[in-house]
């Protein structure tokens, strides 16, 4: 944590503390690879058997569901979401993921079990290396079947990232039901391999849906969003930060982990010469004491936080928000209505968040700088013009409103309890 007193007045908050059905055909060569048959069919009948019987029992009540996957925010969020609208309905939910990621310190920081799950991330190239990370997905399947038996687990909700794949495919050698939830247009290798072994795919996309192999059920429900963005106020939120009223206040956030091109666009605006706006960057905690050192003595109105685990607080301050454009970040966005500025992140799977970013563009609710051609000084004039203009301000955020999906952590908990 930077200490704010060694960076000379600036107000630097750190962190903000709060608190189965059998696989289908054409299963990849590398889920029979690493899984094999031995041991697998030989019990799958018998655990089926055991699944229906409890199911039967227990009908009408509460199961044991547990949500599998992460790395970073685009992940985690949008599953705690889920948690929480299947926990209302009083399912026990418990989480799997890296315990080194981000799942790993938000997760227990909620008060949901955590349970740390092994997984190797998979190499681009090198056929020793790919072997290598056969075997240890196998490794880590086995564990993850433990685990499953252990806590009695009904049923899996895979949410993409690496760590989501050994839990799904444990899942489905125990008979056990599971669901995926693609977050992008363009789905993640896990999510491309447990699509083949899993009873339901949930998309935030229609797009997606050609994308996927395997014969799924599938169902367009868009990208969960917590509650809890919704509850933010904001003359308290201005007051928690220590920003002005009757100021227009830019948040400039890079996602959970950062992104330095976002960064270097916040030290463009605190920087800009009768600046009519106030700054509040949260800059990621990896960036945070290179951002403070390189801006020196801050300007009055700027704010640094390194992460913010209330993210309704910094979305109420905020007037317009220059973020990248992940489906998380939009789905918060339209759902509070929240006019932006998108920098989509060019470090991503077929350049799908600039589709994203443009679908928001298209409707009036979006401005978008590819980072390709981003000219920081002529990007933060662009900024602060918009800024000013409160008409456009309301329009844009009238417009992002019209894609808002409140309702959709719901609609995963009733295809979930549709699949139990």
């Amino acid at each position: 944590m930077l200490d704010a007193s060694k960076v000379s007045s600036m107000r630097v908050l750190s962190r903000v503390q709060t608190s189965g059905r059998p696989a289908q055909a054409g299963c990849s060569a590398v889920t029979e690879a690493t899984l094999g048959r031995t041991g697998v069919d030989n019990g799958l009948a018998a655990n089926l058997e055991v699944r229906v019987a409890k199911r039967e029992a227990t009908h009408g009540q509460g199961r044991v569901i547990a949500m599998a996957g992460g790395g970073t925010g685009g992940h985690v969020y949008p599953a705690l979401a889920m948690a929480d609208a299947l926990g209302a309905r009083a399912h026990q939910v418990v989480y799997l993921g890296d315990v080194n990621r981000l799942e790993g310190r938000v997760v227990p920081a909620r008060g949901m079990p955590f349970h740390a799950v092994p997984a190797l991330q998979y190499p681009r190239s090198g056929l020793v290396a790919k072997a290598r990370f056969a075997l240890g997905l196998l490794s880590s399947v086995w564990s993850s079947r433990r685990l499953l038996q252990r806590l009695k687990v009904d049923m899996v909700v895979g949410v993409g990232g690496y760590i989501s794949a050994p839990p799904v495919l444990a899942a489905w050698t125990l008979g056990i039901p599971s669901a995926i939830h693609e977050a992008n247009v363009t789905p993640g290798m896990a999510n491309r391999l447990c699509a083949r072994v899993a009873n339901h795919i949930l998309l935030t996309y229609e797009a997606t849906s050609s994308r996927l192999p395997g014969s799924a059920p599938r169902t367009v429900v868009g990208c969960p969003v917590r509650p809890a963005v919704l509850e933010g106020n904001a003359d308290a939120a201005r007051e928690r930060y220590g920003l002005r009223a009757g100021q227009p206040v830019v948040l400039v956030v890079g996602g959970s982990l950062g992104a330095k091109a976002i960064n270097d666009l916040g030290l463009a605006l605190a920087r800009l010469p009768d600046r009519a706006f106030q700054v509040l960057h949260v800059t990621g905690p990896k960036y945070l004491e290179a951002v403070a050192q390189e801006l020196g003595p801050p300007p009055k109105g700027v704010v640094l936080v390194g992460y913010e685990d209330k993210m309704q607080d910094s979305l109420a301050a905020a007037d317009l928000v220059v973020a990248r454009a992940g489906s998380s970040t939009l789905a918060e966005l339209t759902v509070v209505g929240l006019p932006s500025v998108l920098v989509p992140s060019p470090n991503v799977t077929d350049n799908h968040q600039e589709g994203n970013a443009r679908g928001l563009e298209k409707v009036g609710a979006a401005m978008v700088v590819v980072e390709r051609d981003l000219d920081l000084d002529a990007a933060a004039r662009s900024v602060a013009a918009l800024a000013s203009d409160r008409p456009r301000l309301e329009a844009m955020g009238t417009a992002a409103r019209t894609l808002g999906r409140p309702g959709t952590a719901e609609q995963v908990a009733d295809v979930v309890e549709s699949v139990l």
